[in-house]
């Protein structure tokens, strides 16, 4: 018996890849034609019925189960472009039709969420669907709901990346965030009150002159659990106005949460010293625990709330690794209200004696000079390490110091984003009076409180390069009207032994840590352009979240309000604090610095910041010249 087909076979050797070829088309034709008929079943309010056509569609193109295992990971690869599209939209209608309470399993409709997405990331309608699916599911969830609701809130911010005039994105932002906060209060440990809910003798004594130290580490593995009580020892102890000190410390810890890795009760008793109160008995309380922006960490209130202590984990919820810019911001919240403020991200320091006189009397003359609202800010002289007793030979008996400070100028603007690197210069001489700089350092700050309220540090700038960090920060300083001066003396010292560290950090160059989060590194740099923009304050996906943030707050919170996980306000009460603000343009500062963010252009001006001319550096021209000179006759 002869059979045409059969002959075909015996004489084709490609008819076996032609066959398959013909199936795999057949097949996405026969899914595409299910998805078109589920959808008519959808429109005709049939959902359990288009739902197993969906899922007949997704079995077709290779996935029998519900999970991306091995065989579905092999056929996923083997899906041409519009076979991936199919596959995307088929999975993220089913997950529409298992969020409609004719056949409601949340489980199920995150999975088709994620398959979806293996399929094709771009696909806004699954990213705004897994997240929908993530908020409700936390309800039926025992364990695992703020990584869950984490995940939802990360969803949303790509959703709207992706549609960020979406209206619906924004409120569903909104419910999560709130969701997220309000599902942290059953994790707080309840305390009895131990103290009465008062603000402390002392603080009353001083409130009108008090200074706020403002310090952090950022390390978990570095010498941050010993360079900052040292530096704090130091601080206290040449303090002019010893008894209207109080301190706000965040550092990373590395044993358990609820273990303080320094600041030990021998430490407290050389503070109370230093501070000249006398011999008191003193302990490590019990942390006080507080939520900041979702995460909760541990507080301890030492010494009468003279030292705030706030013990923070290495990495976020969202897997974030936290740096300067997270453990700045969070030290900040530390704040209670005290008038004057000093801040540094160095945890390794040295004061000078009577640094707050002479620092208190600065400002007060810039005050006089500026027609805006000025802040000290400078360059720590380096020097090996010391113990924290030591002064420089540099200041005389009558503790007068005429060290020259530092400053941070520009170098070039950096190719891919158009941030600043920034690197320091040495002055050569101390200037009689306050010389108005180009730019504000984190590494010392000295000034009003009123610049804690109007321009914290920006935690949602955490992942970011340091000069990253730094543009947006002096960006924003100078529209909320703040002009930037040097002090007439430099009143701190920091070690030698990380400068190259701190240097490429300022430059924006890698400082061979593990690297950040491309996804949050891409989000955080649309925030930052945003900052930078200079003609408005553009919308970003991080809206919702810093509408939502923690903000510092002048009252003494750790009395006042020692049951509540979230003592401060929030950019939904008082305002956003974030963004650039309304009293200066980026005209204004770009002709003030020297440095042009839309044309990327920086000027010689900038590299002098922001005075006419270098000669009143270390590393002048004339200085370099005249130096290059006597070593060429010495050589002769």
């Amino acid at each position: 018996f002869w059979c045409p087909l059969v002959a075909t076979f015996a004489y084709s050797p490609s008819a076996a890849p032609m066959i398959q070829a013909v199936t795999h088309e057949s097949r996405r034709s026969q899914s595409k034609a299910l998805k078109e008929e589920g959808n008519d079943l959808v429109r005709e309010g049939r959902k359990p019925e288009a739902l197993l056509k969906y899922e007949k569609g997704i079995r077709l193109l290779g996935f029998p189960t519900y999970e991306l295992d091995e065989e579905g990971q092999k056929a996923l690869e083997g899906q041409t472009q519009d076979g991936r599209e199919l596959l995307s939209v088929l999975a993220g209608n089913a997950a529409q039709m298992y969020m409609d309470p004719s056949c409601k399993d949340l489980g199920r409709a995150i999975e088709r969420c994620n398959l979806a997405l293996e399929a094709n990331p771009s696909n806004a309608k699954a990213y705004f669907r897994r997240a929908t699916a993530a908020l409700e599911q936390v309800d039926n969830l025992a364990k695992g709901t703020d990584a869950l609701l984490a995940k939802g809130q990360a969803d949303i911010r790509k959703f709207l990346q992706l549609d960020p005039g979406s209206a619906a994105g924004k409120n569903l932002q909104e419910l999560l965030n709130r969701k997220r906060q309000a599902m942290l209060g059953p994790i707080m440990r309840e305390r009895p009150l131990s103290e009465k809910e008062v603000v402390p003798d002392w603080y009353e004594q001083v409130r009108s002159r008090a200074t706020f130290v403002c310090m952090c580490g950022a390390s978990a593995t570095g010498r941050d659990q010993v360079d900052l009580p040292d530096a704090l020892l130091s601080m206290a102890l040449h303090a002019k106005d010893k008894k209207a000190i109080s301190v706000g410390v965040a550092y990373v810890g590395y044993k358990g949460p609820d273990e303080l890795e320094m600041f030990t009760e021998e430490w407290q008793k050389k503070f109370y010293r230093m501070l000249r109160l006398g011999e008191r008995a003193t302990k490590v309380p019990e942390p006080k625990q507080v939520v900041v922006n979702g995460e909760v960490y541990n507080v301890w209130s030492l010494l009468e709330g003279r030292v705030r202590v706030m013990r923070v984990s290495e990495l976020r919820k969202n897997g974030e690794k936290v740096g300067i810019g997270w453990m700045r911001y969070c030290a900040q919240l530390l704040w209670h209200g005290e008038p004057f403020v000093y801040q540094s991200c160095r945890s390794y320091m040295r004061f000078a004696p009577r640094w707050d006189e002479y620092l208190k009397n600065d400002l007060a003359v810039a005050l006089r000079r500026s027609q805006q609202k000025p802040v000290l800010s400078w360059m720590s002289r380096g020097h090996e390490d010391e113990p924290w007793q030591w002064v420089s030979d540099q200041i005389d008996r009558e503790d007068n110091c005429n060290v020259p400070p530092g400053t941070l100028v520009g170098m070039h603007l950096d190719e891919n984003c158009g941030w600043i690197r920034f690197r320091r210069r040495f002055f050569s001489h101390s200037f009689g009076v306050p010389a108005q700089v180009a730019f504000f350092s984190a590494h010392n700050s000295f000034s009003t409180s009123e610049i804690l309220v109007e321009v914290p540090a920006d935690p949602f700038l955490n992942s970011l390069p340091l000069n990253g960090q730094l543009t947006c920060e002096n960006v924003r300083l100078h529209s909320h009207g703040w002009d930037v001066y040097t002090p007439c003396a430099n009143f701190t010292w920091e070690t030698t032994h990380d400068a190259s560290t701190a240097s490429r950090r300022l430059q924006g160059d890698p400082v061979y840590e593990s690297p950040p989060n491309p996804q949050l590194v891409q989000e955080q740099t649309e925030r930052a352009d945003a900052v930078l923009d200079a003609y408005e304050n553009r919308p970003t996906a991080f809206d919702g979240e810093v509408l939502e943030a923690a903000v510092p707050t002048g009252i003494f919170w750790t009395t006042l309000c020692q049951r509540e996980s979230s003592p401060w306000d929030t950019g939904r009460s008082s305002g956003q604090r974030f963004m650039k603000g309304t009293s200066r343009t980026m005209t204004t500062f770009e002709r003030q610095t020297g440095v042009d963010l839309v044309r990327r252009e920086l000027v010689e001006r900038a590299r002098n910041a922001g005075l006419n001319g270098d000669r009143d550096f270390e590393d002048s021209q004339a200085t370099m010249q005249a130096r290059e000179q006597s070593m060429g006759q010495w050589r002769e």
